[in-house]
């Protein structure tokens, strides 16, 4: 497979929850948004579906082992699980890793994305009404999420760098006394026989700079709203804000954001750079006509572009990770999970750029 660890973003929200049943409705899971998209286009595929209607549930462990042995023979090295931590120990959809952690048998590796943000009802055309705030409380919360963190960063499985657990952040720039608290984490690390702390953070429209903290070893590009906030030209952006503004759907070329991509060569004051990138863009199953569509994806393009990005240099990436977006982002229509228009040719693009890459280290 050569020396690329291609990573995997997982959503761990399919399966049900109190709060869900509170705000949507009983029963409701994250498949009711996927099952709600409607074609806006001719050809316009949606609502997507799952190969042979599995709508898996991921409280049930045979359906985890499923994804983790589907990634491990298509050469995908572990997935990026979003961790829901809003302060005090309250959490969502912990269920699925706590689910991995207490079960050896499943193979595989993985490690946490914390997603610290507010959820806001912003689906469906709603007005932005807060449903769960994200809090920071303070230097007792620290050992609180730290000591929740230690039992997964004690799993074998858990992604480590140097034997530094890898921790991915999505909004640094939201974390007061940031530097402060990952010092913590770090030091209290070490007093467990750990290097340290490994931080990746995601930069994007919502987090635009990196930190200055020493801790956060390198950034990861989160893509296609890195692209399209940063490189996009003026005149685009200015269509951006009108779509917006006017509720119209913001139609994207899959192959200029590509193009905008592979030709990048910005640095992060010598941070390491993750290379990542996208499978394809669709969130209007969740945002109706006030969503960005990208036009025109096929696993044959995507497997063509990924192949040059593995084989890209680019300026401070030094180590061997590769950030995909996403394994199973359904209603944002990235997703490299077998549906029922492309089988498992997503997959088979990953697995056969990995093949190529090693072929021309031979």
């Amino acid at each position: 497979m050569g020396n690329t660890k291609v990573l995997a973003i997982h959503l761990p929200a399919f399966h049900r929850i109190p709060e869900n049943d509170e705000w949507w409705g009983e029963g409701f899971t994250e498949w009711d948004n996927v099952k709600s998209g409607k074609k806006y286009y001719n050809n316009h595929y949606q609502p997507v579906v799952p190969l042979n209607n599995n709508y898996y549930d991921l409280s049930n462990i045979n359906d985890i082992k499923y994804q983790f042995d589907l990634a491990n023979k298509y050469d995908i090295y572990g997935f990026i699980f979003y961790h829901y931590w809003f302060g005090n120990g309250e959490m969502i959809f912990e269920k699925p890793v706590e689910l991995i952690l207490n079960d050896n048998a499943i193979q595989g590796h993985y490690c946490f994305c914390w997603a610290n943000e507010s959820w806001m009802a912003t689906w469906h055309g709603q007005n932005n009404r807060v449903l769960k705030e994200q809090k920071y409380p303070g230097k007792n919360d620290w050992e609180a999420h730290f000591m929740y963190l230690l039992k997964f960063f004690k799993d074998e499985r858990y992604i480590k760098e140097d034997n530094k657990p890898m921790l991915y952040i999505y909004k640094p720039c939201e974390i007061p006394d940031y530097n402060e608290m990952l010092e913590y984490f770090n030091n209290r690390l070490i007093d467990e026989g750990f290097s340290g702390i490994y931080v990746v953070e995601y930069i994007s429209s919502k987090n635009k700079l990196e930190s200055g903290s020493p801790y956060a070893k390198a950034v990861m590009e989160f893509e296609p709203l890195y692209t399209t906030f940063f490189d996009i030209s003026k005149l685009n952006l200015f269509k951006r804000l009108v779509c917006k503004k006017l509720n119209l759907i913001d139609y994207q070329s899959y192959d200029k954001l590509w193009k905008y991509k592979l030709k990048r060569t910005r640095t992060y004051n010598g941070k390491i750079i993750q290379k990542s990138c996208f499978v394809a863009w669709d969130n209007s199953s969740r945002k109706g006509k006030n969503s960005m569509i990208v036009k025109n994806s096929s696993p044959e393009k995507f497997k063509k572009y990924l192949t040059q990005l593995i084989n890209t240099k680019r300026v401070d990436s030094l180590n061997d990770y590769l950030v995909i977006n996403a394994w199973n982002e359904w209603s944002e229509g990235a997703y490299l999970e077998p549906d029922n228009r492309y089988y498992y040719s997503y997959l088979e693009a990953i697995k056969s750029s990995l093949e190529n890459n090693n072929e021309d280290c031979l």
